[in-house]
């Protein structure tokens, strides 16, 4: 016969537990829609290819993807987005 495990209480649930107090209520900090507002896009101004890896320059660093080898970069769109071609040998 098995021994059960005994039932795991995060530290602070347990000190409520163990003092009979109920715990604080969870303080929201928005609802999704606030959040996506206040989201920062992180468009890439410029972007180039080295090897397989996409690198496209943001106002926070670069931001990289892997791409498949058979592509190529060819340039951007009217939104900015790379477009890519693919190498047919």
């Amino acid at each position: 016969m098995s021994k059960r495990a005994p039932k795991y209480f995060h530290p602070q649930s347990d000190f409520f537990r163990k003092y009979n107090l109920t715990p604080p209520e969870a303080i929201t900090h928005g609802t999704e829609e606030d959040i996506k507002i206040r989201l920062t896009e992180l468009l890439p101004n410029s972007w180039r290819l080295e090897g397989n890896k996409l690198i496209g320059e943001t106002a926070m660093g670069p931001l990289v993807n892997f791409i498949p080898t058979d592509y190529i970069l060819t340039g951007t769109n009217d939104k900015g987005l790379p477009v890519f071609q693919k190498i047919e040998l």
